[in-house]
């Protein structure tokens, strides 16, 4: 059966170097391996024929101004070549510098795919497997209006956690906290504090006042809130600003990032 143009790469009247009029069909989104004897042309078919015309054809698509700052090969001696895509040659005499090294990270294609996967990636929570959102003081609002209509309307209590350094104390950090207004202390143990920011029943406070300590909540409690009934809390909310954490799993996650590769830096790709 005869393949269509788009499914391979015809070659025809190759003459390039020690090749004699070659006609060749080679399939596109295969793995196509050739072999042959010392001197069958097996390098001058593939680096000075195929990749040559490819990487020719890609360069041509710049404008002449980036053209000049691009090593481009000379025209292969074809008859045509139909099909061909922008190519990618790595030779065996390349030097590699670990052993570590893939086709991505010596063509640098690597980082331009961790640029795509970190922009395009939906993060999930690596506990309970929930898409990780990122919320805000609008959408937390959304969030226990409905918790709280569904319970009740029951008396909120909005606290944030706030962590005591390794060179202060409890007693320091309450007082740098009393400094900023916040007196009441809802718990306090193991290195962390629990500050309240505000009381209220949802149903009977204005928006803006339960927005104003949702957003309080969140700066002072670096991205981190709770709200609790008495006794236990109906959520546990994170901004993640800038960290997205899953809705009321109380872990962070931190937004995906590209990273130097593990060939090159020893270390990997956050995720």
């Amino acid at each position: 059966m005869t393949q269509s143009p788009h499914d391979s790469i015809r070659i025809r009247g190759a003459r390039q170097n020690n090749l004699r009029g070659l006609d060749l069909d080679i399939p596109l989104r295969q793995l196509v391996v050739v072999t042959g004897v010392s001197g069958s042309g097996k390098s001058s078919l593939v680096f000075d024929t195929v990749y040559a015309e490819g990487q020719r054809r890609y360069v041509e698509t710049f404008s002449p101004y980036a053209r000049q700052f691009l090593d481009r090969m000379d025209k292969p001696q074809v008859d045509r070549i139909e099909g061909i895509p922008p190519a990618i040659a790595i030779d065996q005499t390349n030097p590699v510098r670990t052993s570590r090294s893939t086709v991505g990270t010596m063509t640098e294609l690597n980082d331009h795919l961790k640029l795509l996967y970190a922009r395009g990636a939906r993060l999930h929570c690596r506990g309970c497997g929930g898409a990780v959102r990122r919320d805000t003081p609008d959408s937390i609002y959304g969030a226990l209006t409905e918790l709280t209509r569904a319970a009740g309307d029951p008396r909120l209590l909005v606290t944030f956690p706030v962590a005591v350094p390794a060179n202060f104390s409890e007693v320091e950090v309450l007082q740098l906290l009393e400094q900023q207004g916040y007196t009441r202390i809802h718990a306090q143990g193991a290195g962390r504090i629990e500050v309240v920011q505000d009381r209220f029943r949802l149903g009977h406070v204005e928006r803006g006042r339960a927005i104003d300590a949702f957003e309080a909540a969140l700066r002072v409690g670096q991205g981190r809130l709770i709200v609790r009934t008495s006794p236990t809390a109906v959520g546990e909310g994170v901004l993640p600003s800038p960290q997205p954490s899953p809705a009321r799993a109380g872990e962070g996650a931190r937004r995906p990032s590209p990273r130097p590769s593990p060939a090159h830096a020893g270390e990997g790709v956050e995720g």
